[in-house]
């Protein structure tokens, strides 16, 4: 069952409704006199969907900075939750993450303005149904869901938006935290081959689930082995936040949108509830000191049998390494490397 309960929209629509029905709740909502006063706070893909609803759930909780960067909804969605949440402290920042020049920019332009950042949620992602390239060549959704998430991650921790002491940035008082959406889908996604690691493969909708769980599983495999290497400095969970009331049901076959939007409607969780799960991880005290957890909407859970493998990791990050160097991103290798 695990290698075919995400294998296509509609078996992972059945399964989104029966982990609906069937969660376990190992921890529940953050408490909600707990706040984010004097924190900076960066949620990526945060115009829509989770991302939206995890940027409005931390301006309610008096956030003193949400930087929400996307690649669309500028300046409209920092309005609408300003709006929604009397918080001014809301800022809108553009990145694509389909493309380096733009996630360079990003992190340029953190630096620039001193920001140095003490939560980061890695929200946004993309389900495609085949055929599409990111600006470096990447098929999209290993692009986007996972190579951009590796850039963005290490291109902040060297440049000191994200601190670490072993980029010369002064020791935070707490370690920073990350939170990662990921996937269950991880588990059925196509295995990590490291000879073709990264290579562009055109598929067609029947294969565009199996290729979304491959960008899952590699972005596991990232997170994991960042926790190992940073181990002291930062806290770092991955979420997969279950179902989510959202649009990914166009990627479906037209004669089954309409059943599997009301599936959706009917059974999913809404982006503000899907928000509490991820916010607790950003914040619960319960969790401090721990870091490389993965954690299945409300209930922490062993991530597949590839993402424990040590020797994996270990190779495959330093592919990944070598690949956005190939692709023109000037990664400090020796910095990540000696990271253990």
């Amino acid at each position: 069952m695990t290698e075919t309960r995400h294998g296509n929209a509609l078996t992972a629509t059945l399964t989104g409704v029966l982990d609906q029905l069937r969660a376990r709740h190992d921890i529940g909502a953050l408490d909600p006199a707990v706040h984010f006063e004097g924190e900076t706070v960066l949620v990526t893909g945060a115009n829509s969907g989770l991302g939206r609803g995890i940027a409005r759930d931390l301006a309610l909780r008096r956030a003193s900075r949400v930087i929400l960067a996307c690649r669309s909804g500028i300046p409209q969605t920092a309005e609408e939750l300003e709006r929604e949440t009397k918080n001014p402290n809301l800022e809108m920042r553009h990145v694509d993450l389909a493309d380096f020049a733009s996630i360079e920019a990003l992190v340029q332009g953190l630096k620039r303005d001193g920001i140095v950042l003490d939560r980061v949620f890695f929200n946004a992602g993309v389900v495609s149904s085949g055929g599409a390239q990111t600006r470096e060549g990447f098929e999209l959704m290993f692009g986007v869901n996972f190579i951009a998430n590796a850039l963005l991650t290490l291109r902040l921790l060297e440049e000191g938006v994200i601190p670490s002491s072993r980029f010369g940035a002064k020791p935070a008082s707490k370690p920073a935290r990350l939170v990662y959406i990921a996937s269950d889908a991880h588990r059925s996604g196509r295995p990590i081959t490291l000879e073709d690691f990264g290579a562009y493969r055109d598929f067609g909708i029947s294969q565009s689930m199996k290729e979304y769980g491959h960008s899952k599983l590699a972005l596991m495999l990232f997170v994991f082995e960042l926790a190992e290497r940073f181990k002291g400095e930062l806290e770092i969970f991955a979420l997969c936040p279950g179902a989510v009331n959202s649009n990914i049901s166009r990627e479906a076959p037209r004669f089954v949108q309409p059943l599997l939007r009301g599936v959706m409607k009917a059974f999913f969780a809404s982006p503000e509830k899907a928000a509490e799960p991820a916010i607790f991880l950003g914040k619960s005290e319960s969790l401090s000191g721990r870091t490389g957890v993965y954690f299945h909407m409300r209930a922490e859970r062993e991530p597949a049998e590839a993402v424990r493998d040590e020797a994996l990791r270990n190779k495959m990050f330093a592919r990944t390494l070598a690949l956005l160097n190939e692709r023109g991103a000037a990664i400090q290798t020796r910095e990540i490397k000696d990271a253990v």
